[in-house]
C-alpha cells in the first residue's frame, strides 16, 4: 500500500498552512461546492497536521449529513452541461477580454518584464495540465463555483459535475494561451481549443432553453403564490413548444422562418388535443383532427401559445444565447373576428326570467324542507348574487361571514380581498360590493348570520360545505353542477352564453342606469378605458358611492318576489 503524503490536505501558500480537501462528486448539490478551504493560521508543519487531523473527523461529519440530507432532498433544477458550458463560454470571453484590456492599459516596461509575465502564464498552464498539482484544483474549483452561482445552477448529475469541471480546465488553458499569445505579440492566433472560439454558435438546444426559463418563471409563480392553475397552463404551453419546435433543436436553427412554420402550425392545433387524442404526437392529433372535422385552438390561446415562445426566447437573447428574438412581434396568423365583448353573451331576458323564476327557486318557496340536499345554500345564492353584483363563482364561493359589512352611512356590502388565504384573478378584482335591496328582501343577511352561528370561528366561510379542487378553486364543483346540470335542468343556453354570462348581466343593466366608468370598475372590477384616474385618489372604491346605481340593477319582467325571506332560512 502506497504511504500517504505527510502533507495530504495540506497545502503551504507563504508561510501559512491550509487544508484543502475535494468534496465527493455525489454531495456536491448538497454541500454547494467542489472543496473545502480553510487557512490554519500556523507555519509549523507539526500544528497543521493537528489541525488538519481535527478537520477531517468535523468533515467527515458533515459529509455524512449530507449524504443524508441528499436522500431525501427533492430534486434540484436541472441544467445540462451544454447549458453550463454556455455560461462557462461567456465567462472565459469575459476574463479574456479584461486581460487584454489590462496588457494595453499596463504594458511591461521591459523586455526582463514582459519575460516574467510570460514565465507566469506557462506556469500556470503548466498547473492547470499536471491533474497532480493541487493548485489546478482549487483554481478550477473557484471557477465552477462561481459561474453555477451566476448561472443559478444547482448540480445533482454526477456526469454532469465532473464533465463541466474539466470543461472548466479546459478554459483556463485557453485564458493561458492567449495570455501567452499577446505576451508574444501572435494577434493573429486563433483559438487553442475549439470549444471557446468565440464564432462557434452555443451548444444549447431548445430544450436547454425551456429549461432555462421554466426554472425562473416557476420561481416566480411561486414567490407570488401565483394559483397551481395557471403554472399548470404555463408548463403545457412550454410542453407543446417543446415538442413543435424539437427539443434536440439548436438554438440556431430558431430562425424567423421556423417561427413563422410554428406560427402556421400553431393555428392547426385542435382544441383538447390531449383528451380527445392522448397518447398521439402533435402532428397525429392535427391530422386526427383536421380529418374529423374538430375545432382548432382560439386566437385567444393561439396568442398565449406565441407569448410563451416569445418569452422563452426572449430568456436566451438576455443572457446572450442568441443574437436576437426572432418571435417578437409574432402574432396568430388570423386577426380576432370578435371582439371582446363578443366573445362571451349575457342572457336574455326570457332565459333570466326562465331559470330564476324555475322549478327549483319554486321549489325552495313553497317546500323548500322537502330539498335537503348539501348543495343547497350554494345553488340557492351563487345565482343570485352573480346576477345582482356582477361577482365571480370562486369569490362569492371564498366569501366569509365577516367579509359581509356595513357603512357609516349604513349601507351593507361585501368586501372581496385577497387577504386570508382568498385569492382574486386580477388587482381591479379587489373591490367593495354594495349590497343590491332584492338580495336583503331574499333574506341574504339572514342567511349570513345563521351560518356565523353555525360555523363560530372554526369555519369563516360563508359557503364552508365547498371544497377546493386541486388548483385551490373553491368553485370548482358548483360551477361544473350549475354549468352542466342545473341550467339545463330549467333553460337552454345558446353559444357563447354560459353561468359566467350572468356578469354580463349586470355589466348591462348599471349600463341601462347610466353608471359612470368608476362604478363598472368598482363593483364588477371591469374598466372600459383602462384604470380610472379617480381611482388613485381618495376612496373610489367607497360602496355608498355606487350603491345608487347597484340598487337600480332591475331585469325586465323578473319578480322574485315569491322568495322574500326564503334565503334567511336555508
Amino acid at each position: 500500500m502506497r504511504k500517504m503524503a505527510e502533507t495530504h490536505h495540506l497545502q503551504k501558500r507563504g508561510q501559512t498552512w491550509h487544508f484543502y480537501r475535494r468534496v465527493p462528486t455525489a454531495l456536491v448539490p448538497v454541500v454547494g461546492k467542489t472543496f473545502v478551504k480553510k487557512s490554519l493560521g500556523t507555519s509549523d508543519l507539526k500544528e497543521a497536521k493537528i489541525l488538519c487531523n481535527a478537520l477531517n473527523v468535523q468533515i467527515d461529519a458533515e459529509f455524512a449529513a449530507a449524504e443524508a440530507q441528499g436522500d431525501g432532498a427533492p430534486p434540484p433544477a436541472p441544467m445540462s452541461l451544454a447549458m453550463l458550458t454556455e455560461h462557462l463560454r461567456q465567462h472565459i470571453a469575459g476574463l479574456d477580454q479584461r486581460s487584454a484590456a489590462r496588457l494595453v492599459s499596463d504594458p511591461p516596461e521591459t523586455e526582463t518584464e514582459k519575460a516574467e509575465m510570460k514565465q507566469d502564464a506557462e506556469i500556470g498552464l503548466g498547473v492547470l495540465k499536471n491533474r497532480d498539482d493541487p493548485r489546478g484544483d482549487e483554481w478550477v474549483a473557484s471557477v465552477f463555483d462561481k459561474v453555477t452561482a451566476q448561472a443559478g445552477a444547482s448540480l445533482s448529475n454526477k456526469e454532469v459535475v465532473s464533465g463541466f469541471t474539466e470543461v472548466v480546465r479546459r478554459g483556463l488553458m485557453e485564458l493561458q494561451h492567449r495570455k501567452l499569445d499577446r505576451l508574444q505579440d501572435d494577434h493573429g492566433a486563433g483559438p487553442h481549443d475549439p470549444l471557446f472560439d468565440a464564432k462557434k454558435p452555443p451548444a444549447m438546444t431548445f430544450g436547454d432553453l425551456c429549461d432555462v426559463y421554466w426554472n425562473v418563471r416557476s420561481a416566480e409563480l411561486a414567490a407570488n403564490q401565483t394559483n397551481e392553475k395557471r403554472g399548470d397552463r404555463i408548463a403545457g404551453e412550454i410542453a407543446l413548444l417543446r415538442e413543435a419546435l424539437g427539443k434536440d433543436t439548436s438554438l440556431t436553427e430558431i430562425t424567423y422562418d421556423r417561427i413563422q412554420e410554428f406560427r402556421a402550425l400553431i393555428a392547426r392545433v385542435p382544441t383538447n388535443r390531449n383528451k380527445i387524442y392522448p397518447g398521439l404526437t402533435l402532428q397525429q392529433q392535427i391530422d386526427r383532427a383536421e380529418k374529423a372535422g374538430k375545432n382548432t385552438l382560439s386566437i385567444q390561446s393561439q396568442r398565449l401559445y406565441l407569448r410563451c415562445l416569445h418569452d422563452v426566447l426572449e430568456a436566451g437573447r438576455v443572457r446572450n444565447f442568441m443574437p436576437s428574438n426572432p418571435a417578437t412581434g409574432v402574432k396568430p396568423l388570423q386577426k380576432e373576428k370578435e371582439t371582446d365583448a363578443e366573445k362571451r353573451l349575457p342572457w336574455e331576458m326570457d332565459q333570466v326570467r326562465g331559470f330564476f323564476d324555475g322549478k327549483f327557486y319554486h321549489l325552495c318557496a313553497s317546500d323548500l324542507a322537502s330539498y335537503t340536499k348539501k348543495d343547497r345554500a350554494w345553488r340557492f345564492w351563487m345565482p343570485l348574487l352573480m346576477l345582482y353584483s356582477g361577482a365571480r363563482p370562486n369569490e362569492i364561493a371564498q366569501l366569509h361571514c365577516d367579509d359581509v359589512r356595513q357603512t357609516d352611512a349604513g349601507k351593507w356590502y361585501f368586501s372581496l380581498s385577497d387577504e386570508d388565504g382568498k385569492t382574486l384573478k386580477t388587482g381591479s378584482s379587489r373591490r367593495r360590493v354594495p349590497l343590491h335591496p332584492e338580495l336583503i328582501k331574499i333574506g341574504f343577511l339572514e342567511f349570513v348570520e345563521a351560518r356565523r352561528k353555525k360555523n363560530g370561528q372554526k369555519e369563516p366561510r360563508i359557503f364552508s360545505e365547498l371544497k377546493p379542487d386541486k388548483y385551490g378553486s373553491l368553485a370548482a364543483y358548483a360551477s361544473k353542477r350549475i354549468r352542466d346540470t342545473f341550467i339545463p335542468e330549467e333553460i337552454t343556453l345558446k353559444d357563447k352564453q354560459t353561468f359566467y354570462s350572468l356578469r354580463h348581466n349586470v355589466r348591462d343593466a348599471l349600463r341601462r342606469v347610466k353608471a359612470p366608468a368608476d362604478t363598472l370598475l368598482a363593483v364588477c372590477g371591469w374598466s372600459p378605458a383602462g384604470k380610472a384616474v379617480s381611482d388613485d385618489y381618495g376612496d373610489g372604491g367607497n360602496p355608498d358611492l355606487h350603491a345608487e346605481y347597484v340598487d337600480a340593477i332591475t331585469y325586465p319582467g323578473l319578480d322574485l318576489a315569491f322568495l322574500h325571506g326564503v334565503g334567511g332560512k336555508l
